[in-house]
């Protein structure tokens, strides 16, 4: 969790603010520590604003004070829609609580090796930083906690966290030998990585025999546990059957591959047996027929 602090400086004012507004590039503009200090920079900055109206409407009327009607009216004008420069906190606002976020995930990510490694297997189909998805193109990052739920659901809280530990265990020893800083540079198609993610797509492959039950249930559990969305492009996007389908393919398709390949699939023979390979290899023809089954796009 963040530091709660609130810092004395280095916030921006609204005078930054309406620059931004105005079209700036923003590029001096701190990034807050957390999404804490950046809440309160955007509650900080919208009172100053009330208090600079309250201070106009007394400058303008000639009053030295202002009754509760008076105030009530100040405030009916207050709104997004009516304040151009409440317009401009509130979007500066929402774009730091973003970078807070964005620094939160990926201190996650570190945090958790695990996540990283499975991601990495869909992560061409997500859009660039600070690009909405695309519906039917591209998946949402916001999936990727609701990923993991899912995880633990088919894996076990005991299991998941097996797997991420050794997870752990295996940056620790890249740290060690690839030196601090280097170590999730070398994490990535480092064959103890792939054998850790390849155990559990075969664990989890025993869910999937049904693909059409198991689709239905992954798409509902999407839906209840993706990350709120922050844009009316996140919100317009959502997890159907071909999302279902695109990120299936993403995370199977390595294995797909050494499967097609007889040596590499002797060697995963040797590691899984011939019935969990062959149920696997079940399990991919029957995501492909299901996915044949869809009605076509509109």
């Amino acid at each position: 969790m963040a530091e709660r602090e609130h810092p004395d400086d280095g916030m921006p004012g609204r005078e930054s603010a309406r620059s931004a507004s105005a079209g700036g590039d923003g590029g001096d503009r701190p990034v807050p520590a957390s999404g804490y200090n950046a809440l309160h920079e955007v509650a900080q900055n919208v009172l100053s604003l009330f208090l600079e109206r309250v201070g106009d409407a007394m400058a303008r009327t000639g009053v030295t004070t202002v009754d509760p009607d008076a105030l009530d009216a100040i405030a009916a004008r207050f709104s997004q829609d009516k304040d151009t420069d409440l317009q401009a906190i509130l979007a500066e606002g929402w774009e730091h609580l973003e970078e807070a976020f964005e620094s939160a995930f990926w201190a996650r990510m570190r945090k958790y090796p695990l996540e990283r490694l499975i991601v990495s297997r869909f992560e061409d189909k997500l859009p660039p930083r600070g690009e909405p998805p695309v519906p039917g193109r591209t998946l949402s990052r916001r999936i990727i906690p609701a990923l993991h739920a899912a995880l633990q659901q088919m894996l076990g809280p005991d299991q998941l966290a097996d797997y991420e530990g050794r997870a752990h265990a295996l940056v620790e020893a890249l740290r060690r030998s690839e030196g601090a800083g280097n170590e999730w540079r070398a994490l990535y198609g480092h064959p103890h990585a792939d054998i850790l993610v390849t155990d559990i797509l075969v664990y989890i492959a025993r869910y999937f025999t049904d693909v059409p039950k198991r689709r239905d249930w992954l798409v509902a559990f999407m839906d209840r546990n993706m990350a709120a969305p922050h844009s009316d492009a996140e919100r317009a996007w959502r997890f159907g059957d071909r999302e279902f389908h695109m990120l299936l393919a993403a995370l199977y398709r390595p294995l797909g591959e050494a499967l097609a390949a007889p040596e590499q699939r002797e060697r995963l023979v040797m590691r899984y047996g011939e019935a969990n390979v062959a149920l696997v290899e079940h399990v991919l023809d029957a995501l492909a027929a299901d996915r044949r089954a869809l009605p076509p796009e509109e």
